[in-house]
């Protein structure tokens, strides 16, 4: 057993080491090392760890700061003949590995906390199919294809469950084109654009949502009554629009219609089982009369965003 440690090629007495350990001045056993050998605390408290742990008579004639203690943990003969050579720095090792590990651990959960905070209290979940919506509005237009109208973008509500798109059929009905598909979205455009909806005349008079819900039911015969009553739902009427092609009826107005549940407080797309109802009807007054009629849609129309964001459930 050597009476000294060999430290960057200085050699310490072992006695002194372990004398001042003993005597609880571990700091100035770490000074001595650093000190005498020229290396870092760091060094030092590695080699005390070695004294504290009684390890340090197995490394006899190793310079102790040359020493490769991973090579040492690696080799299978090492470690067969002193299993616990490099215990101690394969602890600090351990240790170092965990830290690093919660570091990570506490910088993922700060950014998933941040990005919760953006999502909820700055953009707001119910707005991101929305905005998703923009940006692919805004790679369409880059594209060539035919930007949206303007109104488009003033809606951020999901399709709901069942519901098929309106836009798949090409009637005069007006289409929400944030429901439409890609290929479906160009000719939908076309159509509007062509259809010249800055020509049309805002009606100076038209039904209330009593007058129209009332016409609907006699449209119908009758089937609308049972969902007013069972489903809770009312006729809601949105902008109105002169329908100059019917004036031999009297007074005559396009607008678009939805269904108000009472009991959610929200629009919803259709009745609960059988759609019989279209989003847009001709309502029209008889000269001298005070009942309004309703009947099939005979003019284009634009979509009434307003209407739909009037009645969608509050955030």
């Amino acid at each position: 057993m050597a009476k000294n440690i060999l430290v960057n090629t200085i050699e310490i007495d072992k006695a002194t080491i372990r004398d001042l350990i003993k005597q609880g001045d571990e700091n100035d056993a770490l000074d001595l090392i650093a000190k005498q050998a020229n290396v870092t605390l760091k060094a030092a408290r590695d080699i005390v760890r070695m004294f504290k742990e009684e390890h340090i008579d197995r490394f006899d004639g190793k310079d102790l700061f040359l020493l490769d203690y991973d090579e040492l943990a690696n080799n299978n003969d090492s470690q067969r003949a002193n299993p616990d050579a490099s215990s101690f720095l394969e602890v600090e090792a351990n240790s170092r590995r965990r830290t690093g590990a919660m570091k990570g651990l506490f910088i993922l959960f700060f950014i998933a906390l941040l990005a919760f905070v953006v999502l909820k209290y700055v953009v707001g979940f119910n707005q991101i199919g929305h905005h998703i919506s923009e940006l692919t509005q805004l790679f369409d237009k880059n594209d060539g294809s035919p930007a949206l109208d303007a109104d488009t973008s003033k809606l951020n509500r999901p399709l709901e469950a069942g519901v098929t798109q309106v836009a798949e059929v090409n009637d005069l009905h007006p289409v929400d084109t944030n429901l439409l598909t890609m290929d479906l979205r160009p000719a939908e455009i076309d159509r509007i654009n062509k259809a010249q909806f800055h020509q049309l005349k805002p009606a100076k008079k038209s039904p209330t949502d009593e007058d129209a819900q009332l016409a609907l039911i006699h449209l119908t015969n009758g089937r609308l009554t049972d969902v007013i009553i069972q489903q809770k739902l009312n006729i809601k009427i949105g902008k109105c629009y002169e329908n100059p092609s019917l004036k031999d009826k009297g007074i005559c107005v396009s607008c678009m219609i939805l269904l108000y549940n009472r009991e959610k407080k929200k629009w919803q797309e259709a009745p609960n089982g059988e759609n019989f109802l279209d989003n847009a009807y001709d309502f029209y007054l008889p000269d001298g009369g005070d009942i309004w009629e309703a009947a099939p849609l005979s003019m284009r129309i634009p979509y009434d965003y307003a209407l739909i964001n009037k009645y969608k459930a509050a955030d």
